[in-house]
Parts: structure tokens; sequence; C-alpha cells
């Protein structure tokens, strides 16, 4: 059980560094800046990815999804991002929500590890679903990773 706590409490940090990292790759220019309207900024992305940690700790203990559909729920989301307009900001929520995640890892049961949890999209052994969030923050560093292309940055950006 440890060992798959450990495990997953690994890729999540390593998956917030890169959401941090790709960020910080970001020119001071650019990280309000989005290849179209419907698109989220890098700083969106990022405040996204915090609150969707807190998201999915919430799933994963069993509250309810707060919204009738997906369409609700990502008009609530995107406004909720656009309250973040500085790297402090965002950077300051994905530490929190970070830590949040990390110790709320630390409290899993043996028993809780074993589970098999019920979700609108499917059911999923709990030690499967606790990558979750690591999962989500490395998919929205990648598109952060997409919109320095769009503005030409070509660079991989693998350390900082």
């Amino acid at each position: 059980m440890e060992n798959i706590i450990s495990e997953a409490k690994a890729e999540f940090v390593r998956a917030k560094e890169r959401m941090a990292r790709a960020l910080a790759t970001t020119p001071d220019d650019k990280i309000n800046w989005s290849p179209g309207p419907c698109a989220r900024t890098p700083l969106q992305q990022v405040a996204h990815g915090a609150m969707a940690t807190c998201g999915i700790r919430e799933m994963l203990v069993g509250k309810p999804f707060p919204y009738a559909d997906i369409v609700e729920a990502d008009t609530a989301w995107r406004a909720a991002e656009k309250e973040y307009t500085t790297r402090e900001q965002v950077l300051s929520l994905l530490e929190q929500s970070g830590a949040d995640y990390l110790a709320w890892l630390d409290t899993l049961t043996a028993e809780q590890l074993a589970s098999t949890l019920e979700l609108p999209f499917g059911s999923f052994p709990m030690a499967a679903a606790i990558t979750f969030a690591a999962d989500h923050l490395r998919n929205h560093a990648s598109q952060i990773d997409y919109i320095q292309t769009v503005y030409g940055d070509q660079d991989w950006h693998l350390s900082n």
C-alpha cells in the first residue's frame, strides 16, 4: 500500500512541477494570451489544473459532482479561472491544492485504496483513481506547451 501511495505522490509532484515549469517558460507578455477566444491562456490552464486537483480529491472522497452537466461545469470553471491574473496567484493556488492533495493521499487506508469507485464516467479502482490528478495536470501542461508553439516558441523547455 505504501508503495502505491508513494508512487502516486511522486507522479503528482512531477506533474505539478511540469505545470509550473511550463508556466515559468512562458514569457510575461504571453501568460494572458490564448490562440483564440475559446482557448484558455497559460494562467487559466494552471488555475484550471489547480482547481481541478481540489475537485478530483472531492470526487475521490465521494462528494457529488456539483454541476448539472459538463456545460454548466465548464461555464463555472472558466469564470473562476479568469479571476487569476498573475503568475504568483496561480502558482500559489497550484502549491496549495497540491499540498492538500498530497496530504489527503497520506490519509488513505488499505481498505480505501483497495476499494472501487463508481464515478459518472465509469468504475475505477481507487489505486488507479489516485493518479487522475497527476494525469490532469500533465494534460494541461501539454496545452501550455502547445500554446507556446502557436506563438513561435519551439524550445522543448526540458528544464528550468
